[in-house]
């Protein structure tokens, strides 16, 4: 999946030279029934050698840490729902904060039925203290209803976006240039706006968001399973190289100084045609959706984009649609990279060192939108930090925790990143710029995954 992205942005490059409160019974929501994805983990590393293999144990252990407890998950990784990639990992490594920021009320339950691990990894450190400290703040959260929808907030979250496409619809029937071009902004508007609702929907746990999970390939246009898989990897390792794929951007951006060996001409210009690799985004992620759901047999899934094309291609017209997806790629990727990757990249010495809720800290910026309009095109990823600490709390609350979690964050001393909307895409070009003169450095890894998913 990633080098056939890679081969797209470079592509676009060289031709000019966007989805998880606990489940609700009378006040929890009742848990999304997990689909388990076709995928299977494979380790990208050398085979073990002769030799090795008869040094080798018969079969070495997978133990993951969940609130202080081991558990030997060797022979259940294949059964976890969303793929044993996770599994693997997390091998030796706490991973309480993903159970818990990716899990149903009734997934969490059955975390003691797993087999405890009989010899747990010694040379594991504890969590540091702030990693206890939010588990008691989201746990407050909780308990506060927080992460509980609201039929109010549900509805407020659809009206721009239908009100967007009816205005790409109308102008359609006008004539002459500016409302043509209009129809376009408005189809590229809807369609970002489609994105943010379709991974509301993937992330959500409430009753709600299980019956909108086609909204996905319906109206976005995108498989929610191939989707969900990419992104839920990023919110749980953010900027951490071989793991998190929105920061596999080479060789058309470089977040990082590569290997001499892996290095392009076109990096000294990447501050400059980035706009380019970018605004194919959707383009591609349409026709991988398209690929992924027949590759695996997801006929649901492919029927709903059947549907999806079938209807914006008979509502609207063709060159309206195409263009409104590819400008609506370009300001979602934008707004979705803009408040990462400028922020630490975690490479080499870096990698996996910190604890999940620092790690978030590091890594990711909040945006201070400046009017309305904003607020409604960001569609809750200017709360970034929010959002990534709490991806199942409903995004219109986001605002009203913001403040809590600034407050909580300076008595914990770590610094909370915020930036106005343009300063923060000043700052991204500036990154860009600076990397693109920077040499190359041998032995920098490339974002190759560790940890495929095929």
């Amino acid at each position: 999946m990633r080098s056939s992205t890679v081969l797209c942005l470079t592509a676009a490059v060289g031709s000019a030279g966007f989805l998880d409160a606990a489940a609700l019974s009378s006040r929890i929501a009742r848990p999304v029934r997990a689909v388990r994805p076709q995928i299977k983990s494979v380790q990208t590393e050398a085979p073990l050698t002769s030799d090795e293999k008869v040094k080798a144990p018969s079969k070495e252990r997978l133990n993951v840490r969940i609130d202080d407890e081991w558990y030997d998950l060797t022979n259940w990784r294949q059964a976890h729902p969303a793929g044993a990639h996770w599994i693997d990992a997390y091998k030796n490594s706490d991973a309480t904060e993903v159970m818990y920021g990716f899990h149903s009320d009734k997934g969490m339950g059955m975390i003691k039925r797993l087999p405890k691990s009989k010899t747990a990894p010694t040379d594991v450190p504890p969590p540091v203290a702030s990693s206890y400290a939010f588990r008691e703040f989201r746990q407050k959260l909780v308990a506060d209803g927080w992460f509980k929808p609201t039929w109010r907030g549900e509805v407020q979250k659809l009206l721009p976006w239908a009100a967007c496409l009816a205005a790409a619809k109308y102008l359609t029937l006008r004539s002459g240039s500016l409302a043509a071009f209009g129809a376009v902004v408005a189809m590229a508007v809807a369609n970002t706006l489609s994105g943010w609702l379709s991974h509301d929907y993937v992330h959500g746990r409430s009753p709600f968001n299980l019956a909108m999970r086609g909204f996905g390939e319906l109206v976005g246009g995108m498989s929610t399973t191939w989707w969900s898989m990419k992104h839920n990897m990023h919110h749980a390792l953010t900027n951490e190289i071989g793991y998190d794929e929105d920061v596999a951007l080479e060789p058309a951006i470089y977040l990082w100084q590569p290997d001499p060996k892996k290095d392009s001409w076109l990096r000294k210009f990447q501050h400059i045609y980035w706009p380019i690799p970018f605004s194919v985004l959707f383009l591609y992620w349409r026709f991988d959706s398209i690929r992924y759901v027949l590759k695996w047999k997801k006929w649901n899934e492919a029927a709903r984009l059947a549907v999806h094309w079938a209807f914006f291609l008979s509502w609207l017209p063709t060159k309206t649609v195409m263009l409104g997806v590819w400008l609506s790629g370009l300001l979602t990727a934008t707004i979705v990279t803009v408040t990462h990757q400028s922020e630490e990249i975690f490479i080499n010495d870096t990698l996996r060192k910190y604890d999940f809720c620092e790690a978030q800290f590091r890594s990711t910026r909040d945006a201070y939108c400046s009017n309305w309009f904003s607020d409604i095109l960001w569609g809750g990823m200017q709360w970034q930090l929010e959002h990534h600490l709490f991806p199942t709390m409903p995004r219109y609350y986001y605002k009203a925790v913001h403040p809590l979690l600034m407050e909580w964050a300076k008595e914990h001393k770590l610094e909370f990143r915020t930036s106005g909307e343009w300063e923060i895409l000043v700052q991204n070009v500036k990154q860009l710029q600076k990397l693109s003169t920077l040499p190359a450095m041998e032995g920098n890894p490339d974002s190759t995954p560790i940890f495929k998913q095929v």
